[in-house]
C-alpha cells in the first residue's frame, strides 16, 4: 500500500508545481468503494463463473461464496485555460479482491489488474470548446448512452465533436469516429480495423427526445483473406431515447436500441449469416411525497436456434453492466443477464441467447434525511422458445437500504431472493436451486 501512496503523493507534488508555474486551475473527485458480497450457490463468483442454477449433487458444489473487494478512484481536471482542459480518470485500485495482495511476486505485483495493487489511467482526453463546437479527442468515456439500459460503461479512442449550444438551446448534436481495434501502427505489418462512426441529436423542448445512429465496421474478413476460418461483422444500429415529465406525480423514460448486419465468413463451406436485434425499455415512474414509484417494462430479443440467422440482440453483453434494477437475474455479479463479469456459465450463455421479457415494479421511501429504503418485486421470461427449453426465468424479491453517515459517506445494505425458474433446468428434469444474494457497500465520495 506504501507504492500506492507514494504514487498518489508524487503526482500531487507535481500537478501541484505544475498548476503553480503556469497557472493552470486543478479540478480532482474522486470515490471509494469497499463492496462485500454473500452468493449462494456461487460458481466462483468474483472470478466471473456465475451461478450455479441447478441443484448441486456429489460432484459439483455450489456451496456459498462469499468475499470483498474495492476500488479507488480520481477524475481529475486539468484546466488549461477558457478553451482547453485535460480531463483524466485515474485508478489507483481497479477492483482489487481481498486476499490478492501479493507484492513480492512481479507477475501479481503492483501492474496487474486483479489483485487490488494497481495503478491505472483509465481514460486521458482533451476537451476543446473552438468557436465551431467541442471538440473531445483521445482516450475518453464510451459505452454509456442515455439511460443505463444495455450500457456498459467503458473507454473507448475517439475524435468527437459537439454542438453544445452552438445551434440553439434546445437542440444539439454530436459525431464521432472510434477505433475499436488497430493493427495498421508500426508494430505490425498490416491490419485489422475495426472501427465504429456515430451521429446524435437531440431535442430538450419537452422533456428530451434524442436519436442516434451508428456503423460498425469491421475489417477482419479483408484482412484474414479467402479460406480462413475466420468472419467478419458490420453493423448498423438505431438508438431512441425519451424522457417526459407529465405531471409533477407522473413522468414516462423509455429507450431502444435496433442493430441489423451481417457476418460474412471467409470460409466458402460457410453461409454468411444474418443478424439482427432490438432491445427495448419503458419505466413509469410516479412520485408521491417521499415516495418514488418505478414500474418497468424491459426486453432484449433473443433466437430460438431454428435458423442460421441470428435475433439475439446481444449474446455477450445482455441487458449491459450498468443495468441493474434486479439484484440477481440483472446483477453485475451473477452473470446471467448482466454480463459483467465475462462469465461463461452455461446459465447465463442460454439466457442471453434466448432474450428477456421483463417486468418490475420497484419503489425507494426516503425516511428520514439520512435512511432511504428500496424495494422491488421482478418477473422475467425468455423472449424466444428454446427447444426443450421452458420459457420461466423466475421472480425476485429485492429489498434495501441506504444510510448516510456523512455528507460524502453512505453505508448500503441489499438483500435479493430469485425463486429459479425452470428455464434453468436447461432442457433436463434436474431441480433448480433458489438463489440469494447479499451484497454491503461502503462508498466515500470527494
Amino acid at each position: 500500500m506504501k507504492k500506492v501512496f507514494s504514487t498518489v503523493a508524487a503526482l500531487g507534488l507535481v500537478a501541484g508545481i505544475a498548476t503553480s508555474a503556469a497557472a493552470l486551475e486543478l479540478k480532482v473527485k474522486g470515490e471509494y468503494l469497499l463492496d462485500g458480497y454473500s452468493v449462494s450457490d456461487g460458481l466462483g463468483i468474483n472470478s466471473g463463473n456465475g451461478l450455479q442454477m441447478q441443484k448441486a449433487d456429489y460432484l459439483v458444489q455450489g456451496g456459498t461464496n462469499a468475499w470483498f473487494e474495492h476500488k479507488f478512484q480520481t477524475d481529475a481536471d486539468l484546466v488549461i485555460n477558457d478553451a482547453i482542459t485535460i480531463k483524466s480518470r485515474i485508478r489507483f485500485i481497479d477492483w482489487g479482491v481481498w486476499g490478492n495482495q501479493d507484492f513480492e511476486n512481479a507477475s501479481t505485483g503492483d501492474t496487474n489488474v486483479s489483485n487490488g495493487a494497481n495503478l491505472s489511467i483509465r481514460r486521458l482526453w482533451m476537451v476543446y470548446k473552438s468557436p465551431i463546437g467541442i471538440w473531445e479527442i483521445g482516450r475518453r468515456p464510451a459505452g454509456a448512452w442515455e439511460n443505463s439500459f444495455v450500457n456498459t460503461a467503458t473507454r473507448g479512442d475517439r475524435i468527437m465533436w459537439k454542438s453544445g449550444k452552438m445551434i440553439s438551446d434546445t437542440f444539439d448534436m454530436y459525431a464521432f469516429y472510434q477505433k475499436i481495434t488497430e493493427t495498421d501502427s508500426y508494430s505490425n505489418e498490416n491490419g485489422l480495423d475495426y472501427d465504429y462512426y456515430e451521429v446524435y441529436g437531440a431535442f430538450t423542448g419537452y422533456g428530451k427526445t434524442s436519436l442516434a445512429v451508428g456503423y460498425y465496421d469491421n475489417q477482419t474478413q479483408d484482412y484474414f483473406g479467402p479460406g480462413s476460418s475466420d468472419s467478419s461483422t458490420d453493423r448498423w444500429r438505431i438508438k431512441g431515447y425519451g424522457d417526459y415529465q407529465f405531471t409533477d406525480m407522473l413522468g414516462l423514460e423509455f429507450e431502444f436500441d435496433y442493430i441489423n448486419g451481417q457476418t460474412e465468413y471467409n470460409n466458402e463451406l460457410k453461409d454468411d449469416k444474418d443478424i439482427s436485434g432490438l432491445a427495448f425499455m419503458a419505466d413509469l415512474q410516479a412520485a408521491f411525497g417521499a415516495t418514488q414509484a418505478n414500474f418497468m417494462y424491459f426486453y432484449i430479443s433473443g433466437d430460438d436456434g431454428t435458423d442460421k440467422d441470428d435475433d439475439a440482440y446481444s449474446r455477450s453483453s445482455g441487458t449491459g453492466a450498468d443495468f441493474e434494477p434486479l439484484y440477481v437475474l440483472t446483477g453485475s455479479k451473477t452473470s446471467i443477464l448482466n454480463n459483467d463479469m465475462g462469465s461463461d456459465n452455461p446459465y447465463g450463455v442460454a439466457a442471453r441467447a434466448a432474450g428477456a421479457h421483463g417486468f418490475v415494479a420497484a419503489a425507494d421511501f426516503q425516511a428520514t434525511e439520512k435512511l432511504g429504503l428500496h424495494g422491488a418485486f421482478g418477473y422475467v421470461y425468455a423472449a424466444d422458445e428454446m427447444a426443450g427449453y421452458e420459457n420461466d426465468y423466475g421472480y425476485e424479491f429485492d429489498a434495501g437500504a441506504s444510510y448516510k453517515l456523512l455528507d460524502n459517506l453512505t453505508y448500503n445494505l441489499h438483500f435479493g431472493y430469485l425463486s429459479t425458474g425452470d428455464f434453468f433446468k436447461m432442457g433436463t428434469n434436474v431441480e433448480t436451486n433458489d438463489i440469494t444474494l447479499l451484497y454491503n457497500n461502503l462508498s466515500m465520495t470527494f
